[in-house]
């Protein structure tokens, strides 16, 4: 709720030179809250249990696919779930998937401005053919998934280690989400928040519009960043 809610008559001085930003992945790179609900309500059907509930919606769009399953269905079923995950009709998901508006435009500012750019998500394995199938796999190095370390948001481990590649310290980047373990997340990293359409939340910084962030950046490079050289 606190912070700037950024528009078109936002002050450059806002945005705080980075030399790295860590993007959450669902809600923020990606539009997949109905790909979300597709795949977890096929679950349900299968199990002949009704749709998830608006709480559960919420859920599985915040965590990972082991927790989402295990509060979606009863525990009698969690097992059978994991096997039937690997069901090529599954995939079908995948096509409920849209990147993000202006959000491309933006990662190519960042990229031509020598900005790193990390992902750090709950999704698991199936990151890389996201990515892939919108042709924006190229921009975020590296990519922690809650299968590659021990802990998952919104423990601060997979911050840490972005951060340790980067040799980087936490002031120097900013962590963009859309969930309260994104911003738990970055508190205890130590790393200031950005909320992406999720004005409750407490950030820094409030995006609703990746075209404006790019103006912003734009802006900001021009008459406030060059000026602190």
């Amino acid at each position: 709720m606190e912070g700037i809610h950024l528009s078109d008559i936002t002050p450059p001085e806002a945005l705080k030179e980075v030399k790295g930003i860590i993007f959450d992945c669902d809600g923020v790179l990606i539009s997949s809250f109905e790909a979300n609900r597709w795949y977890y309500n096929w679950f349900k059907n299968r199990f002949n249990l009704p749709p998830m509930s608006k709480e559960e919606e919420k859920f599985a769009h915040a965590h990972t696919v082991f927790e989402s399953l295990a509060h979606v269905l009863p525990e009698k079923n969690y097992e059978e779930a994991l096997e039937l995950r690997k069901l090529p009709e599954l995939s079908e998901a995948l096509s409920y998937i849209q990147i993000e508006e202006g959000l491309r435009e933006v990662l190519v500012w960042l990229r031509d401005n020598n900005i790193r750019m990390a992902i750090n998500t709950n999704r698991t394995d199936s990151l890389p053919t996201v990515l892939e199938n919108l042709d924006i796999e190229g921009f975020f190095s590296p990519t922690v998934t809650s299968t590659l370390l021990p802990n998952s948001k919104p423990h601060p481990e997979g911050v840490h280690y972005i951060l340790d590649k980067w040799s980087m310290k936490p002031e120097d980047v900013v962590y963009i989400g859309d969930t309260w373990i994104d911003e738990a997340c970055a508190s205890r990293a130590g790393v200031e928040f950005w909320a992406y359409c999720s004005p409750l939340l407490s950030a820094s910084l409030h995006i609703s519009d990746y075209w404006v962030l790019r103006s912003l950046f734009e802006k900001a490079k021009n008459n406030v960043w060059r000026k602190s050289e």
